[in-house]
């Protein structure tokens, strides 16, 4: 239970919202509804192979790479992130050009799949059967597929200027939903170090 609330944090919904709401004007719900539909998918597939394979074969075998080093370096992008949060706030994104078909693995190789996001799927599969791996990972992702759609659906409902209204106050949650995902930052990569001190010391 512990690892999918803090899958979801990492994953932050709040922000996909804001970090997708330049494409949420331009969709109606049903292209939205099947191009985050092909994100989740790609997210799903990617996140399974690492949790069921991650850590031992591609981690260790293939790119001979301590899971300790992915929590590093997954804080530090984290930190990073937290940080932009905070103090840019929400942006407009070059990476919604192009044809519709072309959308999902844009929405989530930047905002859904990441070295956080993919060291929580490797905890998951380290703790879990296989089946119940593939189950928390799903729920986790249903999860967030239904929060940006429903939110979508108000959104295409409603008049523009509520929109204007919302996506302020947005900002606001996202700002505070950063500082959260600023110490998860911080709880990596000290975990991180110390799992590395640790075998060092020994």
């Amino acid at each position: 239970m512990d690892e999918l609330i803090l899958f979801i944090v990492i994953l932050n919904p709040f922000a996909q919202i804001l970090y997708l709401y330049e494409l949420m004007t331009k969709l109606n719900p049903k292209e939205f509804l099947i191009v985050h539909f092909k994100a989740s998918l790609i997210s799903f597939i990617i996140f399974a192979i690492f949790a069921l394979i991650g850590e031992n074969f591609l981690m260790k075998q293939v790119f001979q790479v301590r899971l300790a080093s992915l929590q590093i370096f997954g804080g530090l992008i984290m930190l990073f992130i937290a940080f932009k949060y905070i103090v840019e706030g929400p942006g407009s994104n070059i990476l919604f050009q192009g044809k519709i078909s072309e959308l999902a693995p844009n929405i989530s190789l930047p905002f859904m799949v990441g070295p956080g996001t993919i060291w929580m799927a490797i905890l998951i599969g380290r703790k879990n059967s296989f089946s119940m791996t593939l189950i928390l990972i799903a729920i986790v992702l249903l999860g967030n597929f239904l929060f940006l759609n429903l939110y979508h659906q108000f959104q295409y409902r409603v008049g523009e200027k509520f929109n204007l209204i919302v996506s302020k106050y947005m900002a606001i949650l996202m700002r505070i939903n950063a500082l959260f995902i600023g110490a998860i930052a911080i709880e990596m990569l000290v975990t991180g170090f110390e799992n590395i001190a640790g075998k060092i010391n020994l």
